[in-house]
């Protein structure tokens, strides 16, 4: 996962509590994916889509980020990472990153303006060293941040290849290249290439329109979109196997999208068609479908990224249903409709409820 950015959204929920503003403030009944009577796997803890329900009032963080317009945060989400203490999340709507440091709370804007202003920002990535890689598909760059959000310079030829998401591992980037149906490795400090991972096409070991990238294990986790599966290599490039196929039925996928795994192995993939998320164990068996579309809590509307958090869930422990812990969190941006940011979390059930 990439850090501990989830203070933001508890302060952000506690001051949606304190206003009694919003959609959120008051809780209603606890959302368990499976729904009752099965055993729940999954709680919906929050949701946002403005500034009203976020608790920011009529301070300088909706100031910054609305202006004059409407009350919606993010126009149209895309990819988010929370490293540092901060959120970063892919507007494409209003073609920059939006960002909040809790610590210093203060909001800001990356790629906003030139030099390094973003086109059309899908996904980003923040080393531990605080620099940020940005996927842009219109630009045919992943466009590089320094920690402060200074632009340092742009890596890659737009004349071969169309960036859409990037992942880290040391001084590597795993880079997906829907153009080229290729998953690019270029060394982050001075972009000079290694080596690519598939070929284009929907055979064994090929790929077709990879859009998201993960690494776990020593593997490498591709949203094939294009081939309606998730293909999965090892980081010399050898195709181990495949997750899914085209349909309709779960366990299956018509457009898959964001990708994370949890310290278990444990597979979650957005599929933007069904506007859902399938879990998979790392054996690749199905164990569990939730969101949907709709408006209620839980609910999606065009999802595209996932991003896991262990490092704050603590700070959700006053939203967990009583008889369960909560293990890690869940975040998931939608590019539509009124819950743009879903926060979830995966349960355990205490021993004997949690009583005596």
């Amino acid at each position: 996962m990439r850090g501990p950015g989830l203070l933001l959204l508890l302060a952000l929920a506690c001051a949606a509590c304190s206003t009694q503003q919003g959609p959120q403030a008051e809780r209603g009944p606890a959302v368990f994916f499976p729904p009752p009577p099965s055993t729940p796997r999954l709680q919906h803890l929050a949701s946002w889509s403005s500034a009203t329900e976020m608790g920011a009032g009529g301070g300088g963080f909706r100031k910054f980020v609305l202006g004059e317009q409407p009350d919606t945060v993010f126009a149209k989400p895309y990819g988010l990472a929370l490293a540092n203490g901060s959120l970063f999340v892919c507007d494409t709507g209003s073609n920059s990153v939006v960002t909040y440091n809790f610590a210093q709370q203060k909001a800001g804007q990356l790629g906003a303006r030139h030099p390094g202003k973003l086109a059309k920002p899908i996904n980003i990535a923040v080393a531990g060293d605080g620099t940020r890689y940005v996927a842009d598909t219109v630009l045919g760059r992943v466009m590089v941040y320094e920690p402060d959000d200074t632009y340092r310079g742009a890596l890659g030829d737009p004349e071969a290849w169309t960036p859409s998401d990037v992942a880290i591992a040391g001084d590597t980037l795993y880079v997906t290249d829907i153009a080229n149906g290729q998953v690019v490795l270029i060394n982050r400090h001075d972009g000079r290439e290694l080596r690519r991972l598939g070929t284009k096409g929907s055979g064994k070991g090929q790929l077709f329109l990879p859009t998201n990238v993960e690494l776990f294990d020593r593997k490498v986790y591709v949203s094939d979109t294009g081939n309606f599966r998730i293909s999965v290599f090892d980081t010399s490039g050898n195709h181990l196997h495949h997750v899914g196929s085209l349909g309709r039925s779960p366990g299956q996928f018509a457009r898959p999208k964001g990708i994370a795994l949890d310290r278990q192995g444990q597979l979650y993939v957005v599929d933007a068609a069904f506007e859902n998320l399938q879990l998979f164990d790392r054996d690749g068996r199905l164990l569990l479908v939730f969101g949907g579309p709709g408006a209620g809590p839980g609910d999606l509307n065009l999802p595209a990224q996932v991003e896991i958090d262990y490092e704050n869930v603590d700070l959700f422990s006053d939203r967990v249903a009583p008889g369960y812990s909560l293990q890690y969190l869940l975040l998931v941006a939608s590019q539509y409709g009124r819950n743009k940011i879903n926060v979830y979390g995966f349960l355990l059930p205490l021993p004997d409820g949690g009583g005596s």
